[in-house]
């Protein structure tokens, strides 16, 4: 095996993984900084949901009002590269229900799909523990 070709596995190796954590960073702020702004807010929830697909996928992040079953807060991450950032997304906000029928790319509507099901097996787990309190 030619060194040259192995330094070049390496390399893509390692770009990788920084490509990766750069990602995981980007995910990391984008939920700190929807989670910061809703502190204090009873009864909201913050949920992901993703999309996924061979070229292209998408990240979701909704903020939820358990009181009213609305989105209040929408950011996604739609994109094919590690570059793509989270952006507000205002056609997500309303009612939950309908969320899924509001967007218009593949991947987005399941990214929606997801988090709506992650919403509602959140949802259901937090007012099981309150009851038992």
């Amino acid at each position: 095996m030619d060194t040259g070709f192995a330094l070049l596995l390496i390399a893509a190796l390692v770009l990788s993984v920084v490509f990766s954590l750069l990602q995981q960073r980007t995910y990391s702020r984008a939920t700190k900084r929807l989670g910061t702004s809703f502190i204090g807010a009873k009864d909201h929830f913050l949920v992901s949901g993703r999309g996924k697909h061979f070229l292209r996928g998408a990240i979701v992040l909704l903020v939820v009002d358990a009181s009213t079953s609305r989105i209040v807060a929408a950011e996604a991450m739609v994109g094919s590269t590690v570059l793509a950032r989270f952006k507000p997304r205002p056609e997500l906000i309303g009612d939950l229900d309908t969320a899924t029928l509001r967007t218009k790319e593949k991947m987005m509507t399941a990214a929606v799909d997801y988090a709506t099901k992650q919403y509602w097996v959140t949802y259901k787990r937090n007012v099981a523990a309150a009851a038992r309190k």
